[in-house]
């Protein structure tokens, strides 16, 4: 079995052979990861503005994201992982749309099956992705949702997979690195762990920082704070993140053989 990272969601080329993690640490998949993990029963994914506003009020969900790291006017909330820490969503639905993390989630939709990455749950994700690959014969991908729209290559994101194929390799050491994962892994452990020093030199990092957002820094900086892992299903046409099958779900694509029902 073969890990590799992809360095902007286009360069994922086969995604039908590969369980994938996407990773957009700064940050779409943090903020994920801490609603699920705070009881959010659905995550619905949008790639625009116009797109969120109707599925949010199609499916009574709650609005979140961002434009150029800011909400959009009439969103309920942004994209603050530190702001959704501290929330409660036990049985809530909610939409979100960024500008770099859902595009990128999307573009890995064709793949068997997709889950959101952070720094946050690095280890719970490399189990998943390990099991998933064992069961289905796959590959690994881990896909950095990147800068400009998922054009162009992310400081942070890279750090971040590189963590994530530390954790898989700690987990698997039969597991085998491409040349992208052991890249990764090298500029990882260039910065001993200290992600914030990371997200500080990046360019999306600073400007985060810029606009009052360093709390949010921070909170994606915690290396194995959670066991929520979110992943991809296609329920009436939507890209639906959840944490277990939904009974009336069935095997929709993304949904893994045996997974448990909610």
């Amino acid at each position: 079995m073969q890990i590799e990272v992809a360095l902007t969601p286009k360069l994922l080329r086969h995604p039908h052979l590969y369980a994938v993690a996407v990773v957009d640490v700064l940050r779409a998949t943090t903020s994920l990861v801490a609603m699920h993990e705070n009881g959010l029963l659905r995550s619905i994914i949008s790639e625009n503005i116009q797109q969120a506003r109707q599925l949010s009020r199609a499916n009574f969900s709650l609005l979140c994201g961002e434009v150029r790291a800011l909400p959009p006017a009439g969103f309920d909330y942004g994209n603050s992982p530190a702001e959704f820490g501290g929330l409660s969503f036990k049985g809530k639905s909610a939409v979100l749309m960024t500008t770099n993390g859902t595009k990128a989630i999307a573009a890995a939709a064709d793949a068997p099956f997709v889950a959101a990455a952070a720094l946050t749950n690095r280890t719970a994700v490399a189990r998943r992705l390990l099991d998933e690959a064992t069961t289905r014969g796959l590959d690994i991908a881990v896909v950095c949702a990147g800068t400009e729209r998922g054009l162009a290559f992310s400081l942070e994101d890279t750090v971040a997979a590189g963590a994530v194929v530390e954790a898989a390799q700690q987990l698997d050491d039969t597991l085998h690195l491409a040349d992208s994962a052991w890249a990764a892994l090298h500029l990882w452990r260039w910065y001993k762990g200290d992600a914030m020093r990371a997200f500080k030199q990046s360019r999306h990092g600073r400007t985060l920082v810029e606009h009052g957002f360093e709390k949010d820094l921070r909170y994606a900086s915690r290396v194995d704070a959670s066991e929520t892992v979110p992943w991809l299903h296609v329920e009436n046409g939507m890209r639906v993140l959840r944490t277990r099958t939904p009974r009336s779900a069935g095997q929709s694509a993304g949904a893994p053989a045996g997974a448990p029902a909610s």
